[in-house]
């Protein structure tokens, strides 16, 4: 991913283009392409998974395309920054989409994969309303937290956290009571809870950088 270490030109191995700091992707996205593809060998070798483990891909995909999404407007912030070109700028926007892209099919043969089995054990109304009230309030109280936590006062950075994390967190709590399979309500809460540890690891540790792949200088 850009702004990693792999990204450097090899000719200028003291120059640095832009800060570390600078990537538009967390550090937590590889995590989340390695549970996708995880999720995609059990359901391969075990099909009686396959509902549950299409659940976890989903979601997995849900986030990875939100990132993509706010990458894709984030390059042309950084375009021109300490040496960084509007030709690279350009190209890791394009870059990004084709990621969402990847995401979305990766979502949609997730849902079709959940389809090809019948479900076991219904849930109760009590428990899709509660499901539905809790994934709403995770999806918008979640992001406005976050921007008084850190400070922030634009809509733009709100929208990033909701894309990035509460949207599909918010979806997941939905699909843990209303999923009439019991097994996958199961994953989708668990998938929730896992993500939310991650995403708080990610925040908390230093960032990570050395994954990705070279744009042009």
């Amino acid at each position: 991913m850009p702004a990693s270490w792999t990204d450097y030109p090899d000719r200028y191995p003291d120059f640095r283009l832009g800060q570390a700091p600078s990537t538009p992707y967390p550090s937590m996205l590889p995590v989340l392409v390695a549970v996708m593809a995880v999720a995609g060998l059990v359901a391969a070798v075990r099909p009686a998974a396959a509902r549950s483990t299409s659940v976890v891909a989903a979601l997995a995909a849900l986030q990875v395309g939100g990132i993509a999404v706010v990458a894709h407007q984030d390059w042309w912030n950084l375009a021109g920054a300490d040496g960084a070109s509007y030709r690279r700028a350009a190209v890791g926007s394009l870059v990004a989409m084709g990621v969402a892209a990847a995401a979305a099919v990766a979502a949609a043969v997730s849902v079709l994969l959940y389809r090809t089995g019948p479900g076991e054990g219904r849930p109760s109304p009590t428990l899709m309303a509660g499901s539905v009230a809790a994934g709403v309030v995770a999806a918008v109280v979640v992001p406005l937290w976050l921007c008084a936590h850190w400070g922030y006062t634009s809509l733009t950075a709100a929208g990033q956290f909701a894309l990035w994390w509460s949207l599909p967190w918010g979806i997941g709590l939905v699909a843990a009571g209303t999923l009439r399979d019991r097994a996958a309500r199961r994953a989708a809460a668990l998938s929730v809870f896992a993500f939310v540890l991650l995403a708080a690891f990610c925040v908390a540790a230093p960032t990570f950088h050395g994954f990705g792949v070279r744009l042009p200088d």
